[in-house]
Formats: structure tokens, C-alpha cells, sequence
């Protein structure tokens, strides 16, 4: 019958807590429940029952405690002796506070991080139904994920799948102006939805119904702030948009604006219902080979991504046969992962802008280790000195058991202090935070309130976190007071040998981390700055970048050009079809030596004959475009990529096949340009051919300025040209260097995470190894006192006491490098261009960390070293 009980610890811990008149009851139908489960597995049931203990511990169940006079005096007393102590020996208890509320600030900081960053999206009710489709497609360079989907995939979808409830798709198409009389408003955060993209995701609707029938074939839903900006009131729902991307059209609803915590955050989304667009729209949504929508699906209750896998193949050989079905696949991405699981992801074609970029899972995990490791220094640290200061209370413990004290006495008050101590930390942490707040938020680049540190998400952390460094700290002090004896009454040191292992131990622990946070802030900062600083093959400084957002300003493009040109401030002006550091997709053109051979896809470049000039990218060989519309349409430049690519032995003259939207036009290399960066550093450089402005694969979207000085002056004159050749459209303009800065922008903020992180957990181990050093100078005053009389000088004294700790720091770094190297190798393997790990890291780590702990306490051993031997010797 004993192996059919339950956990005895369970069920004393229950009866310790549970009121009387509640006991037989809840232990009862625990008891029955436990045996009822025992049939089926004991294992299960202890586990249950554990847990139902644990549950049962509520308020309304827990005990009355009755504080009587002598308990409230007793308490009373412990605290008195406390602050006593705390005047006496201020120095350590600062040294402990300070260190346990620096760990407990890094960590809320990070918490507080970490719980925005993987709560991005998960307002939508139907969260865990909510599916975006990717398509995954084999290439010659391997396979590649994009987000750009089949036009009718959506629709296919819904009719071929019962599990799928409800789809959507959504696009984009550049820049919009919205007009309603006299008020024009340029704006990029918009998209296109189709009335499905309402009933998967969440939207605040204010007035109005984005899924109401509507006159054409567009409506459009706006944000509270824009209505207020466009009409100058909200109650707008069946008024009409002058003008728009689909001409006139009707509000349909009014939204409140999008939550801070949403990867998209549109101000204006046209409704579109396909079956009421124009002919020529009807073969483009129903063209399986063009790729414009992202399609979203909402799965029916109950269901999940493998019921639509199960059938998958016989769907994709439907609709798609020859080599497009061979290198055809495509998968269901969860909304769960859309901010964390999405770096590998392309957008494959136009895509809504992202209002927060994607994130990495890997880095976000980083950054938790990184504060659960600074607790953990800090908690480390507190243990430690918390030690050693009951070993220098071994006098006053030995007294109060001679007088009557048991342990159970002894160990609780240890337990009321430390919890004090605990105490004031928080206290301190929590006033830290608010103090820092403002400058955490701006170094990761969050948006959130102080508030949300006392939310009922965050509750548990602040006591989960407390209650262990409580417990933890005082168990192992508790250990010493627990052997105790009353013969150590005449003994002052009997206890100060004990411990020497395990607190040398943990200070190597702290070592270890301290080295690992440090080279991992130096990786970091020298990756980052290596792409910022790396040679991209042009220049990115003063140059600003105006959108070509209409068909009137790309049909005035050179007078436009000229009119900026004219300013004393520009040095250059240009036209092209994308600008490196693209903010949306870099359109490719399908490239052969001959018709019949197999095509390779080249990123492509339409530009004009400044475009060189003004991005300063180097021609190797060969000569640029003239300037002649029609003899320039039938040549082409290419970089070295595609050069090696095409395999010429001297590409100056040949000719190539250049594909695009079913159009093969043949056309002459006329020159090579030097390799340049038109992405971030995560990706190598590509093969690029770049054509002339009048070309068949894309037309011009964006005029480049480069300018000498006063960048103000500057763009009033851009927007007096814009405004003179295109009165209707407002001058779209960006910085072309903030755009290649957005690129890391979201590395930076971790990485100033990580490097605080680091400074904090070196300061904190500096104040234990401080703490340390005292209580070893304290126990070897009389050792010191007696080799200074035998002749013993200051160097001397300090290697006696400094050797141990050398050791231990050459320990640590023999364990924190290995570690550090397969970690931080392997965050730099996601970047195309990186650094390398050199020993120069782990030497810069040692120094740092060998510098900083001792100089904190030089100054306490050559003070000591300095004292009069005979003051020593007398020390006890």
C-alpha cells in the first residue's frame, strides 16, 4: 500500500498551509483522485497530485496567522540587529545591495525586451488559426522563400482545402496620394486587401463595415488619424476620396490606429473585390504565374497545417504542371512567428512596408541567456559575500546557542535578513529603472510603458525572481549555522577556512561569464561596424533620394533632373529604377548567352548617364551610356558577378539575351562595373545587369541628388522642382544613408543590450571579488603582520593574496573562449561579409576583466600592506 501514496513532501506542505475547516476536504478529493489515476499510471498520479497541492494554494485556503507580542518582537529584534550591522559593516552590505539591484534592473530591462519582442502580433484573437502562405522555390542557387504568392492561390485555397475557414490577400504597389479638395497626402503605409483579410485579422473598427458591398470595385478603410488629417473629422464613413490609386473612391470604415505591437501598422487599406475589377485586372488575378499577393488563411477550428500537407501534391499538380510544378513547394508560416521566424523569408514581390522589421529568434534568446546570466553573476555574488559574512558571525551565532538559541532560531533569522536585504534591492532596482527608462527605451528602440513592468504578465517575474535569490541566497549560510557548535564559542576564525572551494568556485563562474558577455559585446560591436564602415563600391553620404510617385513626373524626368541640377548645392542629379538599399523589391531580368540556353536571373538596374557619376561607382572597362535614348536602349552595363557569371573572355562587345514579362530583346555589353552592395551585408553580392532608362523590363522609379552642403536647402528645392513639373504629387524624400542604417538598426539596439549587460555583470563581479578580497586580508591580518616582520615588502603581500585569483581568471577564459568562439561563429555565419574571431577577442577579455576586478581592491591590500605589522599581529 506505501507505493500507492502520494508524495509525502506534497502532503505535509498541504496540511502545513491549508486551513483546518477547508483540510479533510480538498485532501480528500486530492486522495481520491490520486488513487483513481494510480490505475492507469502512478507516475502520472504522484505528478497530478503534486500539482493539484500547488494549485490548492490560494488565500482563501492558506492558514490564519496569528502575530502574537513575542512574535512581533522577535521580528523587531532581527531588525534592529540588521540596521545595526548595516552601520557597523556598511561597506558590504552597499557591496551586496548594490550587486543584487544592478542584476535585478538588467534582468526586468530584458524581460521587459524580450516579452514586447515575442508579443509582436499576438493581439489577434484567432492567433493561433492565423497562417501566412510561403512559397518555397528550388533555384539554381539553392531554395529560396518568398512571400509573394500565385495571384489565385488565395482563392484555390478555400475552394480545395475544407480545413481552411477563411483566406486573404493582400499587396501593395509603392507610394499613394490621397485627395480630398484641397489636402493631398503622400503616404507609403497602405495596402490592398481583399474583404476575407477583415475576418482573419483584428482590426478596431470605429464606424463603419470594411466587409459592406460597395459601388466599383474599391473601397477604402482609413485610421482614426487620418481621417482627422484628410477631412478634419472621423465621422467620414460614405464620404468620397477625390483622388486615390484607384481614383475615386468610397470610405467604407473608420479604424482606430493599429496597436504599437504590429508588424504592420497601415493608415489606409483599400477593399478591393476582385470579381467587380476591370477585364484586364481579371486575367492578372487569375495568371498562376504572376507572384503579387501575400495570401493569408484562417484554419477552422480544430484543424491544423498538416491537414492541408496531407494533400498538398494532388492540389499543387492541379494547377501547375511542367518545371514550375518540379520546383514547386509551399508551406503555412504562423502568425506566431512572423516577427521572430521571418529572416529567411524574401518578399519575392511588392509587399505592405514593415513598420517594426523582423527580428531573429536566435538573437532575442541571446539577449534573455544574457540577462539570466547577469541575475545569475549578481545572485553568485550574493551567495558569496552573504558566506562569508555568516562565517565572521560565527562568534555571535556560537554566543546565542550557549544561550538557549536552537537552529531553527538561528536560520530564520538569517532568512528575515537576507529577505531584507533582498528587499532593499528591488527597491533600488525598480527606482533604477524608472530613472533609466527613457534611455532603455531609446537604445532598443521600444515604444512601451513603464507600466508594463507591474502588468499581471510580468507579476510572476518580479516574484519567481525574488523568491529565489531569497532562498537560494540564505541556504548556504543556513548550511554553516546548521553545524554549528557550541565549543566554536572561543574559536573567532573555526569557520573562516570552510567554504574556500566553493566560494573560489563560484568566483570563477563569475570569471567565466563576465569574459563570455565581454567578448560577445566586442564581436558584436566590430561585426556592426565592419558593415557600416566596409567599402560598398559606392558612396552613400549626401545623397538624397526623391520618388518618382506619378506618371507626370517620370514623363518630365530630365527636365526635373535639370531643374535640380541647377541649384549651387547639388553636385549631381540622376534617375534609375531602384536605388541600392532598397526599400522594396529589386526586380530581375532573365539573362542568356543565347535563346535556347538555360536564362540566369541578374538583379536589374534602369538608369540614366549620371547615375555612375552620382553613386560614384567605378567603370573597370568599357564606357558608360551616352545619353542617346535610342542607340543607348540597346546596350548594357554589367558588374564583375555577372561578368564571371556570362563567362566571356572579353564581355566588352558580346551580345546577350535580356528576358522579362515574355519580351526577348538582344542587347551589347558596352561596360563593366565594379561589384557594389544593393543590399545589406547578409547577403552577397549578385550578378546586376543595368540598362538604359528605356528599357522593357522596368521603368524609372527614383531620381538620386548629390549635394555638396546645406541638406535643407537642398530639398526646399527639390520640392520647388517636384512642385513645378508635378503640382499633384507631394515630394516623397529620404537619406540614402539612414535607409542603409535601417538595415542594422535592429542589431545596434541588442548589441548596446549586450554591452550594458557586459558592463554591468563586470561591476557586479567586481563588488564580490571586492567583498572577497576583504574577508581574505581579514583573515590573513596576522599572516601578514608576521612575514612583514620577517621581511616580507608590499609586492610580496599582494601576490599572497592576488595568485589565487590569477589562476582562477586564467581558468575562466580557458572555459568562456571555446564557448564563446562556437556561439558567436555562429551568429556571424548569417551575415554574407563578417569578420573573423581572432585571439586578440579573448586576450582584450582577460585584460579587461583582470583590470577592472583589481584595481577595485589594490587599494584595500596595499593599505593592509602598509600597516604596522605589530597592529597586525596584535589583530586577534
Amino acid at each position: 500500500m506505501r507505493e500507492l501514496e502520494p508524495p509525502k513532501w506534497a502532503l505535509r506542505f498541504l496540511r502545513w498551509y491549508c486551513r483546518e475547516e477547508y483540510l479533510d476536504e480538498i485532501e480528500g478529493d486530492m486522495m481520491e483522485l490520486f488513487h483513481l489515476r494510480s490505475t492507469d499510471s502512478l507516475r502520472s498520479a504522484r505528478l497530478f497530485f503534486v500539482w493539484n497541492v500547488i494549485r490548492a494554494f490560494r488565500w482563501i485556503n492558506l492558514k490564519k496567522t496569528q502575530l502574537n507580542n513575542w512574535t512581533m518582537n522577535l521580528y523587531q529584534n532581527y531588525a534592529k540587529i540588521y540596521f545595526r550591522r548595516f552601520r557597523k559593516e556598511t561597506l558590504h552590505y552597499l557591496v551586496n545591495i548594490l550587486g543584487l539591484s544592478l542584476g535585478l534592473s538588467i534582468l526586468f530591462f530584458i524581460l521587459m525586451f524580450v516579452h514586447d519582442e515575442q508579443n509582436i502580433d499576438q493581439y489577434h484573437t484567432k492567433k493561433d488559426r492565423i497562417y501566412r502562405v510561403v512559397q518555397q522555390i528550388t533555384e539554381e542557387d539553392g531554395v529560396h522563400h518568398y512571400l509573394a504568392t500565385a495571384n489565385p492561390l488565395a482563392n484555390a485555397l478555400k475552394t480545395d482545402f475544407p480545413a481552411v475557414d477563411e483566406v486573404g490577400w493582400t499587396t501593395y504597389f509603392g507610394s499613394h496620394v490621397l485627395v480630398k479638395g484641397d489636402k493631398r497626402l503622400a503616404d507609403r503605409s497602405w495596402a490592398i486587401f481583399t474583404k476575407g483579410m477583415f475576418d482573419i485579422l483584428d482590426f478596431e473598427i470605429l464606424d463603419g463595415d470594411p466587409r459592406k458591398a460597395f459601388e466599383g470595385p474599391t473601397g477604402i478603410v482609413i485610421t482614426e488619424e487620418l481621417a482627422l488629417s484628410l477631412f478634419g473629422r472621423t465621422d467620414v464613413v460614405g464620404e468620397v476620396v477625390d483622388e486615390s490609386r484607384f481614383e475615386t473612391v468610397e470610405v467604407l470604415a473608420v479604424l482606430k490606429d493599429m496597436p504599437r505591437n504590429s508588424t504592420y501598422k497601415f493608415t489606409s487599406i483599400y477593399v478591393m473585390e476582385p470579381t467587380q475589377m476591370p477585364e484586364n485586372w481579371q486575367g492578372f488575378l487569375s495568371d498562376w504565374d504572376t507572384q503579387f499577393m501575400q495570401t493569408w488563411v484562417l484554419l477552422a477550428e480544430g484543424a491544423k497545417p498538416e491537414d492541408i500537407y496531407a494533400s498538398k501534391d494532388d492540389f499543387i499538380d492541379k494547377y501547375l504542371e511542367g518545371e514550375a510544378r518540379e520546383n514547386y513547394d509551399f508551406y503555412l508560416h504562423p502568425l506566431s512567428e512572423v516577427h521572430l521566424g521571418s529572416t529567411h523569408i524574401e518578399d519575392g514581390g511588392p509587399a505592405p512596408l514593415l513598420a517594426i522589421p523582423y527580428s531573429n529568434r536566435s538573437f532575442v534568446s541571446m539577449i534573455l541567456m544574457m540577462g539570466f546570466l547577469v541575475i545569475f553573476i549578481a545572485a553568485l555574488n550574493y551567495v558569496n559575500l552573504s558566506s562569508v559574512q555568516a562565517l565572521k558571525r560565527t562568534l555571535e551565532a556560537s554566543m546565542r546557542k550557549i544561550n538557549g538559541a536552537n537552529n531553527r532560531q538561528l536560520i530564520g533569522q538569517l532568512f528575515f535578513e537576507t529577505f531584507l536585504t533582498v528587499a532593499l534591492a528591488y527597491i533600488i532596482s525598480i527606482l533604477l529603472i524608472a530613472i533609466l527608462f527613457p534611455f532603455f527605451l531609446e537604445i532598443a528602440n521600444k515604444d512601451f510603458s513603464f507600466s508594463q513592468l507591474f502588468s499581471m504578465d510580468f507579476i510572476p517575474y518580479h516574484l519567481i525572481t525574488i523568491f529565489l535569490i531569497w532562498i537560494v541566497s540564505a541556504m548556504l549560510p543556513a548550511l554553516y549555522y546548521s553545524k554549528l557548535k557550541r565549543s566554536l564559542l572561543i574559536m573567532k576564525n573555526a569557520f573562516s577556512g570552510r567554504g574556500d572551494l566553493l566560494r573560489k568556485g563560484l568566483v570563477g563562474v563569475q570569471y567565466a561569464l563576465s569574459i563570455f558577455l565581454i567578448i560577445g559585446s566586442i564581436v558584436i560591436f566590430r561585426q556592426l561596424n565592419y558593415v557600416q564602415s566596409k567599402d560598398l563600391g559606392f558612396k552613400n553620404q549626401n545623397l538624397i533620394v526623391l520618388d518618382i510617385n506619378s506618371g507626370t513626373a517620370r514623363s518630365n524626368f530630365k527636365n526635373i533632373v535639370e531643374g535640380i541640377k541647377k541649384s549651387p548645392n547639388v553636385a549631381n542629379a540622376s534617375t534609375s529604377s531602384r536605388v541600392p538599399g532598397e526599400w522594396k523589391d529589386i526586380p530581375v531580368a532573365s539573362v542568356s548567352k543565347n535563346l535556347t540556353d538555360e536564362p540566369a536571373e541578374f538583379s536589374h538596374y534602369a538608369i540614366d548617364k549620371y547615375w555612375l557619376d552620382t553613386y560614384n561607382i567605378r567603370l573597370l572597362d568599357g564606357e558608360n551610356f551616352t545619353g542617346a535614348d535610342q542607340s543607348d536602349s540597346l546596350y548594357v552595363l554589367i558588374n564583375e558577378k555577372a561578368a564571371s557569371s556570362l563567362n566571356f573572355e572579353q564581355p566588352i562587345g558580346e551580345s546577350i539575351w535580356v528576358m522579362s514579362d515574355g519580351d526577348s530583346v538582344k542587347m551589347r555589353i558596352k561596360g563593366i562595373v565594379e561589384d557594389f552592395h544593393f543590399q545589406s551585408l547578409y547577403e552577397p553580392i549578385g550578378p546586376v545587369i543595368i540598362t538604359h532608362w528605356n528599357n522593357h523590363v522596368r521603368s524609372i522609379d527614383y531620381f538620386t541628388i548629390k549635394y555638396h552642403q546645406n541638406p535643407k536647402e537642398t530639398i526646399a528645392h527639390i520640392e520647388e522642382v517636384n512642385a513645378q513639373f508635378d503640382p499633384d504629387t507631394p515630394a516623397e524624400i529620404h537619406f540614402l544613408d539612414q535607409q542603409w542604417e535601417r538595415f542594422y538598426e535592429a542589431e545596434e539596439s541588442r548589441s548596446t543590450i549586450i554591452l550594458i549587460a557586459s558592463i554591468v555583470s563586470i561591476v557586479i563581479s567586481a563588488f564580490g571579488l571586492f567583498g572577497l578580497i576583504n574577508f581574505t586580508v581579514e583573515r590573513k591580518t596576522k599572516e601578514i603582520g608576521i612575514r612583514k616582520v620577517m621581511g616580507a615588502n608590499v609586492q610580496n603581500i599582494t601576490t599572497l593574496i592576488l595568485k589565487d585569483y590569477i589562476i582562477l581568471l586564467l581558468i575562466s577564459l580557458v572555459v568562456a573562449a571555446p564557448v564563446s568562439w562556437w556561439l558567436f561563429g555562429d551568429w556571424l555565419a548569417d551575415f554574407a561579409y563578417r569578420i573573423n574571431l581572432s585571439a586578440d577577442l579573448f586576450i582584450i577579455a582577460f585584460v579587461v576583466v583582470l583590470l577592472i576586478s583589481f584595481t577595485t581592491v589594490l587599494t584595500r591590500i596595499f593599505k593592509i600592506a602598509k600597516a604596522n605589522p605589530v597592529q597586525s599581529i596584535r589583530y586577534e
